[in-house]
């Protein structure tokens, strides 16, 4: 039987990860959002919403936001109660949602990247079935540079009082993708847990044309840190969105 998605790393999220997500929001997906201008009560859908570090974050950048969060890790999903009006259990290139039933659409922290190129135009697809005209998707991808050449070979450790975490990054120019490792380490160094993660290299070329398949086009597309767009960059952050009528 398949491991549950995320069940090791769900309870560590915000230790390990969370100050960086929550500045990725920051920085990336809720200024663009803001931007948009939606509709009090606009409904907003959270594509990997994790453990809910968007959700909570939506709630103080838009005006009173229906939240939507979607996850396939029930592990992840079970934190994230109180951050949306309402969480399904999904993968996201099969969303259980009506048609033109939202206003909005985000994705933070890299979740696009975990799609391998044929899953990714289906979840693009199903974000421009369920959006209303002109709606959008917002989303921060990990930089294909990120991912062929600063990941390429490499290994980090974080210390805890406790514990250690050991990340194994490794590139796979087979197919695209980088392969990494992530392992929770006791006082003893005995293993708490143990995971494997995978994120897909996405080129700009092949977004636009995945978009533009979907009856979506790319609005704007600028760095992380920055209102311009650099290959080299780590981070870029994506505005597509759906034809009006």
């Amino acid at each position: 039987m398949r491991a549950e998605p995320y069940r090791g790393l769900a309870d560590d999220y915000h230790t390990l990860l969370g100050d960086l997500a929550e500045h990725t929001w920051r920085v990336g997906i809720l200024p663009e959002a803001a931007q948009t201008q939606p509709r009090p009560s606009a409904v907003v859908v959270d594509l990997g919403a994790g453990t809910g570090i968007g959700g909570r974050l939506l709630a103080t950048h838009l005006p009173r936001p229906t939240r939507l969060g979607v996850d396939r890790s029930a592990a992840m999903l079970a934190q994230a109660a109180d951050a949306y009006e309402h969480t399904l259990l999904s993968s996201i290139d099969a969303l259980p949602l009506s048609d033109e039933s939202a206003d909005l659409m985000v994705s933070g922290f890299d979740t696009l990247n975990y799609l391998p190129i044929p899953a990714l135009g289906r979840c693009l697809r199903e974000v421009a079935r369920c959006l209303r005209p002109g709606g959008r998707l917002i989303a921060d991808l990990s930089s294909p540079h990120l991912l062929r050449c600063h990941w390429r070979d490499r290994s980090d450790v974080q210390e805890f009082r406790d514990s250690t975490v050991h990340w194994r990054h490794r590139y796979d120019p087979e197919r695209d993708r980088c392969v990494s490792v992530v392992e929770r380490r006791d006082a003893t160094d005995a293993t708490c847990w143990r995971e494997t993660h995978i994120q897909y290299a996405v080129d700009i070329d092949q977004l636009h044309d995945l978009a533009a398949a979907a009856g979506m086009h790319l609005e704007r597309v600028r760095d992380l840190e920055s209102d311009h767009y650099n290959p080299a960059a780590f981070t870029h952050v994506w505005t597509l969105r759906k034809k009006a009528r």
